[in-house]
């Protein structure tokens, strides 16, 4: 074509000319590409924060016990159903997770006529926990019998064990102990009574012992 082409255009009525743009006219007005363009840089910083802030969570809950412990709290106090911290690869539970099993032992002699003797086996941590003791000797012949000595809160049965006087086996003899489920809001202190040859039957003698508490935590 030759020459300025003839603009069909129709001024506004009462004006010979559009408005005056807000923008500076030496600016480029916003378009819909480059408002696009902002919007997908901002998407991708908030993708990267996210990435972050998961890093950071997950090593927290990897190594942190007091952010595990945090955790744990709240989705208890939540009610949700979201599982609790533990493992799924067969290894050991860290400190404060489902699963954290931990054992007790003692050692210790009795004599070859009855006797009664408070043993205190270790202090658990707070937490819900599945317990059970047992006691290990070489071979009384008078009866063998134990129970929980302390004030353990909620907990659900007194661990009680007991052998009868006439075992006739030789060797070392396990007496196992009721399992039993407690909840520790704090610490407590496991202690038993144990009764040794209880029966002063003859043949006892003196020997030895290992008493012994497994705690596994439940939630």
């Amino acid at each position: 074509m030759s020459g300025n082409p003839t603009s069909n255009v129709v001024p506004m009525p009462g004006s010979t000319s559009w408005p005056t743009a807000p923008w500076p006219s030496t600016a480029v007005p916003p378009g819909c590409f480059s408002e696009l363009a902002r919007l997908n840089q901002c998407y991708n910083e908030v993708q990267m924060m996210e990435m972050i802030l998961s890093k950071v969570v997950c090593d927290l809950a990897q190594n942190n016990t007091a952010f595990q412990q945090c955790l744990v709290n709240a989705i208890a106090a939540s009610g949700s159903n979201v599982p609790l911290i533990g493992v799924t690869n067969g290894s050991q539970a860290q400190p404060g997770q489902v699963g954290e099993w931990i054992q007790f032992q003692v050692n210790g002699n009795y004599t070859a006529g009855p006797q009664t003797q408070i043993v205190s086996v270790g202090t658990l941590p707070a937490g819900d926990w599945g317990v059970q003791a047992w006691c290990s000797l070489n071979a009384p012949t008078g009866g063998v019998s134990f129970i929980l000595e302390s004030a353990v809160p909620q907990i659900s049965n007194d661990m009680a064990g007991f052998l009868p006087s006439d075992l006739g086996v030789s060797g070392f003899v396990e007496c196992l102990g009721i399992p039993a489920r407690t909840t520790l809001a704090s610490p407590a202190l496991f202690a038993f009574t144990l009764n040794t040859n209880i029966t002063g039957a003859g043949g006892a003698a003196a020997g030895t012992f290992g008493f012994f508490m497994a705690a596994t935590r439940r939630r």
